[in-house]
């Protein structure tokens, strides 16, 4: 695996600018900001990590996995590539919530809570492309995929599926939503507890350095969603985990519209 750190500066930081050209670091400039990357493995990490640190610059954090080690993994997560449109309606007022989901449990403070009760709507047919599998935005823990994908892969595994509606309650002909009913709780040891003032309850910062936690028991169903909370701010969602034989099938079939993440093995 590669773990790969980006940062992102300001056109005017002339400090950093410096501190890195020092440390052969180049540059992608862009309006108004310079990016970077770089792993872990990299001599020069212990220099821009101390630099990070001492100049408290943010930066985002992913884990890219060789072939293998995602073909060996019994879980993984399942992790969007491809983002596609609102959820509606009222997408202004964030009126999905009302229409789709019973919020008698629900947090407006940390997002923890909603229960889907009725269909997703979209504003029409996802323009698909080469993709097959989706996520909306602010709906970070439901997949939709095009009824070929669900037919052929998704349900020989035992995962549902529910209808999309589109605009007068129309039922849309080329998205359904996956089903993952079931949770699993993973172990939450090493990661970062945030706790809800208002509620509470707690959710975990979304793990991106490394394997996905490993499993407190083993799932039943083919594709499951985590029984912890993960977010930041009003953001709270559940992880997505499918068995390692379904993802060797969506590897197979070249599937696009989402990453696989392997969860780790009991020590």
């Amino acid at each position: 695996m590669k773990i790969i750190h980006r940062f992102s500066l300001a056109a005017k930081d002339s400090d950093s600018r410096a501190a890195l050209a020092s440390l052969g670091i180049q540059l992608k400039e862009q309006p108004l900001i310079a990016i970077f990357e770089i792993e872990e493995s990299d001599s020069r990490w212990p220099q821009v990590e101390e630099w990070s640190e001492r100049s408290r610059r943010p930066r985002v954090t992913r884990t890219v996995f060789t072939p293998a080690e995602i073909a060996a993994a019994r879980w993984l997560a399942l992790r969007p590539s491809w983002h596609y449109g609102y959820p509606q309606p009222d997408e202004g007022s964030f009126g999905y919530r009302r229409a789709t989901y019973d919020l008698s449990d629900w947090c407006p403070a940390c997002g923890i809570g909603l229960r889907q009760v009725a269909p997703f709507q979209m504003k029409g047919e996802p323009a698909w492309g080469k993709n097959s599998l989706l996520q909306m935005n602010w709906v970070f823990d439901e997949f939709f995929a095009t009824p070929d994908l669900w037919e052929k892969l998704f349900r020989p595994y035992g995962v549902g599926m529910r209808s999309v509606l589109g605009p007068r309650g129309r039922e849309l002909e080329t998205v359904v939503q996956l089903v993952a009913d079931s949770v699993v709780a993973v172990v939450t040891d090493d990661l970062a507890a945030v706790h809800c003032a208002e509620c509470g309850r707690v959710k975990y910062l979304p793990p991106t350095r490394g394997m996905f936690p490993r499993l407190a028991a083993e799932p039943g169903p083919s594709m499951i969603k985590t029984e912890q909370y993960f977010g930041s701010g009003a953001d709270a969602h559940r992880e997505i985990l499918i068995c390692g034989d379904l993802g060797k099938a969506l590897t197979a079939a070249k599937t696009k519209g989402a990453t696989l993440t392997p969860v780790a093995d009991a020590p």
